[in-house]
């Protein structure tokens, strides 16, 4: 599921920039700019009733921008007012919350949390058989 949740912030990314390329599992030596950057920073499961977990997933999606270096910050802020205003359901119905911004090394840290619960699914019936006896003795 927690591809699910990926998928939905790679589209909100689309949405927010048309077209733009967003890296997940690493970033290669001269990468595209602008881009985006998705690190699952902290994922915490917790158990919960009928064989269902509580998932809390914490991202820090990083924006590199492009252009002149000396207007890197002003990129990056405008970027923040963009996202600000995307970014509260993720497609597939992922609320979003714990919402924060930081610029640091001309780089936007945009760090927020997906909540979302996850069920085990399995084929095996819960009962057993039952076994009954007919054989019944009349006075």
């Amino acid at each position: 599921m927690i591809n699910d949740v990926h998928n939905g912030i790679k589209a909100e990314c689309k949405v927010v920039v048309p077209g733009i390329k967003v890296y997940r599992d690493n970033i290669p030596q001269n990468f595209i700019t602008p881009s985006f950057f998705v690190e699952l920073i902290d994922f915490t499961p917790a158990r919960s009733i009928n064989d269902k977990q509580r998932i809390t997933a914490q991202f820090d999606l990083q924006y590199f921008p492009d252009g002149d270096r000396t207007k890197y910050k002003t990129e990056c802020i405008q970027m923040q007012e963009e996202l600000s205003r995307h970014f509260h359901v993720l497609e597939g119905s992922f609320y979003v919350k714990d919402r924060s911004f930081k610029v640091t090394d001309d780089v936007l840290h945009f760090q927020f949390t997906v909540d979302y619960t996850e069920a085990y699914i399995t084929d095996e019936t819960p009962m057993q058989e039952l076994e009954t006896n007919t054989n019944l003795k009349e006075d």
